[in-house]
């Protein structure tokens, strides 16, 4: 890995402890200055890591989803003040989503088999189950079924890398499932009304190592 790369990584890595123990102390004030810092930080260690030499599709599309991702975690930080920036940010990261998940799949090419067939049918049927058990109405349950779906792809995504061989598969599977654990923490207050303590910090806690793990595979799978 690239020493400037190394050292971008590391800052990321030192905001992401910040913003999690000064949530998990009560803290709430310091995240929101803390917050707007960390995707771009974790674009620019990616970035250092591939530019010049790895400059193509796979690579805008990872920039651009951290860029939105970055856009959804500003909205975020206003989501107490009116359910619409709520919303922005959610449409930010489906969106955000959607470049990492052409990214991954890039090179995949068609289906291979009747275990790759089979991933490809799981996320239709479990998403809208999963929507199910939050009180919500239409359009917000169509927005959040199609955002389920999107998480539960990112999953199947890495199930595909393991069953094509391909290296740090267990990467984009693990980092997909925090993005689905984290974003239920975040769904379960904001739909079921139910909170407790240290919530916020757990959202950090599984979304900061989700988001490493899917840059970290994107990264890896271009340098080989």
């Amino acid at each position: 890995m690239k020493k400037s790369a190394r050292i971008v990584g590391a800052i990321f890595i030192l905001l992401s402890i910040a913003d999690i123990l000064f949530l998990a102390m009560g803290n709430e004030t310091v995240p929101k200055y803390i917050k707007p810092f960390l995707m771009p930080s974790l674009l620019a260690s990616a970035l250092l890591e591939l530019l010049p030499e790895h400059k193509g599709y796979r690579t805008r599309m990872m920039a651009i989803g951290l860029c939105l991702h970055t856009l959804g975690d500003i909205m975020l930080i206003f989501d107490e003040i009116s359910f619409v920036f709520f919303a922005l940010g959610l449409g930010a990261f489906l969106i955000g989503h959607f470049f990492y998940l052409a990214a991954l799949l890039s090179g995949i090419g068609a289906l291979k088999g009747w275990k790759e067939f089979t991933c490809l049918f799981v996320p239709p049927v479990v998403a809208p189950l999963a929507v199910s058990l939050f009180d919500t109405e239409w359009p917000m349950s169509g927005v959040l079924s199609v955002y389920a779906l999107t998480l539960s792809y990112l999953v199947v995504t890495g199930v595909i890398w393991v069953l094509r061989g391909r290296k740090d598969s267990l990467r984009v599977i693990l980092g997909g499932t925090l993005f689905i654990v984290s974003d239920a923490l975040i769904a379960i207050s904001v739909f079921s009304g139910i909170d407790f303590p240290i919530r916020h910090a757990l959202v950090l806690a599984t979304y900061l190592p989700a988001e490493w793990l899917l840059v970290s595979a994107m990264v890896r799978s271009q340098i080989k």
